[in-house]
């Protein structure tokens, strides 16, 4: 039997078939491996964890949650991050999972980005009424990432962005795909699709001061920092601790979101703490799909957006523009 197109196995798999082959000859000793994922989301877990509110309980104010971002009126900083059907929301959720998401979107008033996708997922998405914006894989083909800029652009997206993370590859678990078709795009590049798109454009993927100081100077409208659910590069930096300094570094030159980790609204008034704009939810949103689809995602958006405003007026802060470090203390 041929193995030439078998994968090769991964350093888990190995460590896994090891210890299996141990306890056939009696010997069951527990193999303690590193988890890519869990390490992260625990240190992400961690450190908003050990972020703690200054509250005031006199005279309390009323707080709104609204925000403008790329020239739209929303009512909440909460947005649904790039999520895709396949390979990231399970086969069994419904396909009309973009429609669900994008109605309780627009009826929350919260942007909503999408990733993979055609043209046809798109158009469905942007005809929920929903604010979108359109994320774009670095694909081999530079050619079919500007066919699917201008065809965001066309649909109505109000933003169009890149995650330049998977640039070598997606990780899955310890196992690195897609290489072939995904690839590093330069600067020059770049600008060039930046400068031709027109509308407000987002680099996504940011964990460092160096890439965030590089998308300004590229011309991008924004930036995410986030580390993609660990999907394209392992144990980089969780991206509410790295955030602060990204802030303070390009922060008034650049809009600055973020998200990877967060679960509530209160981990949302820790987001906008930081510094962020705005701050999005992923796979929160896939486990309410999964939960009672649509009704599920609502009802998770209405208890993110109703936590966040109650934690604001606990804090003083009528408005999110009011949030800043300020309200926060770290209790390590």
């Amino acid at each position: 039997m041929s193995t030439q197109n078998k994968e090769k196995p991964t350093a888990s798999e190995i460590y896994l078939k090891g210890q299996e082959n141990l306890k056939k000859i009696g010997v069951d000793q527990p193999l303690i491996l590193g988890n890519y994922a869990s390490a992260t989301a625990m240190a992400t877990r961690q450190y908003l964890d050990s972020l703690f509110f200054i509250p005031s309980f006199i005279d309390i104010p009323e707080a709104d949650t609204a925000i403008t971002l790329f020239g739209k009126q929303l009512k909440t900083p909460a947005f649904c991050s790039a999520i895709s059907r396949n390979p990231y929301i399970p086969t069994y959720i419904p396909k009309s999972w973009v429609t669900d998401v994008g109605n309780v979107m627009a009826r929350m008033g919260a942007l909503m980005m999408i990733g993979i996708g055609g043209s046809d997922e798109l158009q469905k998405t942007v005809d929920t009424g929903a604010s979108v914006v359109k994320i774009i894989k670095p694909y081999h083909d530079i050619d079919l990432i500007y066919n699917k800029a201008r065809d965001a652009v066309s649909r109505g997206c109000i933003a169009i962005g890149m995650d330049t993370d998977f640039s070598l590859g997606r990780l899955h678990g310890d196992r690195v795909t897609l290489t072939e078709t995904f690839r590093q795009h330069s600067s020059d590049e770049l600008k060039q699709l930046i400068a031709e798109v027109k509308i407000p454009f987002i680099i996504k993927g940011v964990l460092s001061i160096s890439d965030a100081r590089k998308a300004v100077s590229l011309g991008a409208s924004a930036i995410v920092v986030s580390n993609h659910s660990v999907h394209s590069f392992a144990f980089g930096i969780p991206a509410p601790i790295v955030l602060p300094e990204i802030v303070d570094s390009v922060g008034k030159r650049i809009t600055v979101l973020v998200d990877s980790g967060f679960k509530t609204g209160n981990d949302v008034l820790k987001g906008l703490a930081l510094g962020a704009k705005a701050v999005g939810f992923g796979y929160p949103l896939v486990y309410a799909l999964m939960a009672d689809g649509a009704a599920g995602v609502e009802n998770l958006m209405e208890n993110i957006n109703a936590e966040l405003n109650r934690s604001m007026r606990a804090v003083g802060c009528a408005t999110v523009a009011d949030v800043s470090r300020s309200v926060l203390v770290e209790i390590p």
